[in-house]
């Protein structure tokens, strides 16, 4: 039973990996375009938090379920981003990044829902003076709040904030 728990998250987890998306706005480089790499970070840290708070006995049982509960959770608050949302989150990156202030903005679904986006004002980055973190919350009717991944921007030789 352990053996086929670990190769059930494992073989999930690989799922997940494989179903990540390309494209997206302005080239689709953001952590927003990539489901399928922030549900394997999300499963690595559910699985050490798994590990962690297991008794002596269950340390293998309880990883593979941490592992399988943060992935699929990560993968989740991603996918539900159509491309709509996307475009629009990106564009509060990009606002927030330019006015170098914080940004508000709604818009309406593809499928008539109002959904809403504050992107923090932008801070440094360790990466260097030219690249800048940004953090953003989403506000969508069914999923409530959602915190979305930090997103780190830098400045490439003509001037636009692209993301590293």
């Amino acid at each position: 039973m352990r053996l086929f728990v670990i190769s059930a998250a494992l073989a999930g987890a690989l799922a997940l990996a494989a179903c990540e998306t390309t494209g997206g706005y302005g080239g689709g480089g953001s952590q927003l375009s990539r489901c399928g790499q922030n549900a394997v970070a999300g499963a690595v840290v559910g699985g050490l938090i798994g590990l962690a708070t297991a008794p002596r006995g269950n340390r293998a049982e309880n990883a593979a379920i941490g592992a399988a509960v943060g992935g699929l959770g990560t993968y989740a608050v991603c996918s539900w981003l159509q491309a709509r949302d996307r475009a629009n989150i990106e564009r509060g990156y990009q606002q927030a990044l330019a006015e170098n202030r914080s940004v508000n903005s709604s818009w309406q679904s593809e499928e008539g829902e109002n959904r809403s986006v504050y992107v923090n004002p932008p801070s440094a980055s360790d990466r260097g003076p030219e690249c800048r973190r940004v953090t953003a919350t989403v506000q969508h009717p069914v999923h409530g709040r959602q915190e979305l991944p930090p997103e780190t921007y830098c400045r490439n030789a003509m001037g636009e904030w692209v993301p590293v």
